[in-house]
């Protein structure tokens, strides 16, 4: 079982719904990141790229045909800086009011924007690398339920990994809702529930095998011995206790020879 009070539980689900001002502004900084990395512009596929297409976002190569080795800027040369510095002037022109961040390809010096450029598409190399890496999907009896209060006012059921045990870490503070569509929407309350599924118990000891039988003749003990030399007839038992001791039989007091 899994102890429910290590997860975070934020605010009340069971109260009355109401916003406050921390939540518009964690509602207000989430749309504005999402806005900042959100891109409209579908990216090239894999083999398109390699072809050498442009970016469909600005038209710009994402691979230069002037190789740019970034060495830091304390080293560049008069040349290098001057090609750096018109760089930088053609992106802040076109993208300063974008907001978002900046992309570019190893061996190049052209810039793309966040917002306006998709990124290049993975290798296949580098897709089956990814996947290697994610590993096997999560079992049921690894995803904890969590019911969330939306900023939307929705109350809806997400799930995580069960290591995750703050709402930040699980759904980095905000997720889309099911219900409206609103996207992203902000975490108000919050509060993990259960597994998916309780994990498997141990397995079960199989039951042990009953002692086999040995085939081979057991060998008599020396009482056993004893007892068959002084009761049997004739040499084969005197032979089987000295073969089993190393001694000879004793002799009975009765029979002992008399000295002449």
């Amino acid at each position: 079982m899994v102890d429910l009070t290590e997860y975070e539980r934020r605010g009340d689900l069971d109260a009355p719904f109401e916003l406050t001002r921390k939540h518009e502004r964690a509602q207000k900084t989430a749309e504005r990141i999402r806005e900042a990395v959100r891109c409209d512009v579908a990216p090239l596929t894999w083999e398109a790229y390699v072809a050498g297409e442009p970016c469909p976002g600005c038209g710009l190569p994402y691979r230069d045909g002037e190789p740019w080795d970034f060495k830091g800027t304390m080293y560049f040369t008069e040349e290098e800086r001057a090609r750096y510095d018109a760089e930088e002037a053609r992106f802040k022109k076109a993208h300063g009011d974008c907001r978002s961040h900046r992309h570019s390809v190893s061996g190049s010096l052209t810039m793309h924007c966040g917002k306006c450029c998709p990124p290049p598409p993975l290798s296949p190399r580098q897709i089956e690398k990814i996947g290697r890496l994610l590993g096997t999907p999560k079992q049921p009896h690894e995803l904890m339920r969590w019911r969330l209060r939306l900023y939307c006012g929705h109350v809806v059921e997400e799930q995580a990994h069960y290591t995750h045990k703050t709402l930040h870490s699980a759904f980095t503070g905000s997720t889309s809702c099911p219900e409206c569509g609103l996207d992203p929407a902000t975490i108000v309350d919050g509060e993990a529930v259960g597994l998916v599924e309780e994990p498997p118990g141990p397995a079960k000891p199989s039951p042990a095998a009953p002692p086999r039988r040995s085939t081979k003749p057991r060998k008599p003990t020396r009482a056993e011995l004893e007892a068959s030399a002084r009761t049997g007839s004739g040499g084969r038992a005197a032979s089987r206790f000295v073969a089993a001791t190393g001694h000879r039989r004793p002799r009975r007091a009765d029979s002992a020879s008399t000295p002449a």
